[in-house]
C-alpha cells in the first residue's frame, strides 16, 4: 500500500484499479465510436494540372524568341524592297499622323497606298504585326525603332537646310 494515493485507502485500492480501468476502457470505447460515426477523413486535394505549354512548345518545336522573329521579319521586308524601285528606311517616320490601319500586308502593298493618296508624303510599315500607316507632313524620322521599315512618296520634297541669309 506504500504505493498507493494518499487519497485511496489500501482496503480500497483493488477497487479503485478496477473502476479506473473499466472507466478508461468506456472512454476508449465512446471514443472509437465517436470516430466511427464521423465522416471519413477528407481526401487530400489535387494538385492543379500543369498550365498548357505556350505554342510552338510541343516535342521538337523550337520556340521563337519575339526578338528574333521581329529582327528576320524587318530583314526579309527589308530584302523584298532592294529592287522595288521605292523609297525605303528602316524606322519610322513621327507625327503627321494621316491614316491608320491601312489595309496592306506588305510594305510595297504601302507604298503603293501611300502613291495613289496625294495627301500622303510618308508611310511606317510594321513588319510584324503588317500595319501601314500613312503620314502627312511629318517632322522628324526615327532610325532607332527596328520594328518598322518606312519610306517617301514621290511627291516628297525633303526640305533644304536654309541658309544663313534665309533665317
Amino acid at each position: 500500500c506504500a504505493q498507493a494515493p494518499v487519497l485511496i485507502p489500501c482496503a480500497h485500492l483493488g477497487a479503485a484499479m478496477a473502476f479506473w480501468s473499466s472507466a478508461a476502457a468506456a472512454v476508449l470505447l465512446a471514443l472509437a465510436a465517436l470516430a466511427s460515426a464521423q465522416e471519413p477523413p477528407a481526401t487530400p486535394p489535387v494538385a492543379p494540372a500543369a498550365p498548357p505549354k505556350p505554342a510552338g512548345t510541343q516535342a521538337n518545336v523550337p520556340v521563337i524568341d519575339p526578338d528574333d522573329h521581329m529582327h528576320a521579319s524587318r530583314e526579309l521586308h527589308l530584302k523584298s524592297m532592294e529592287t522595288s524601285g521605292v523609297h525605303y528606311e528602316r524606322g519610322a517616320w513621327s507625327y503627321g499622323d494621316y491614316k491608320h490601319n491601312h489595309d496592306a500586308s506588305t510594305p510595297h502593298d504601302c507604298a503603293a497606298a501611300c502613291e495613289s493618296d496625294s495627301g500622303c508624303l510618308h508611310w511606317n510599315f510594321h513588319v510584324v504585326h503588317h500595319r501601314c500607316d500613312l503620314k502627312g507632313e511629318s517632322t522628324s524620322h526615327d532610325e532607332g525603332t527596328p520594328d518598322w521599315i518606312s519610306g517617301n512618296a514621290k511627291r516628297y520634297k525633303a526640305a533644304s537646310p536654309k541658309t544663313a541669309t534665309e533665317l
